[in-house]
């Protein structure tokens, strides 16, 4: 089949947007938890846990520099 109708580049941002979806990633590290956890309608309480784990790695990077 030949999409002729999505702009160029649309399913790269479908897999931008889904990175759980699609078979993408086997590795079922942290994208995965969090996925599973927006699965279960539970979008604000991901949002709050991605948000802390980024501010602490990246607290973690600047005290190991």
């Amino acid at each position: 089949m030949i999409d002729n109708q999505s702009p160029p580049g649309s399913w790269k941002e479908e897999l931008d947007r889904a990175p759980w979806a699609y078979g993408q990633h086997h590795d079922k590290g942290m994208a995965f938890a969090l996925a599973k956890i927006r699965q279960a309608g539970l979008w604000h309480e991901a949002a709050l846990l991605q948000h802390r784990i980024i501010s602490l790695e990246a607290e973690i990077e600047r005290m190991t520099e």
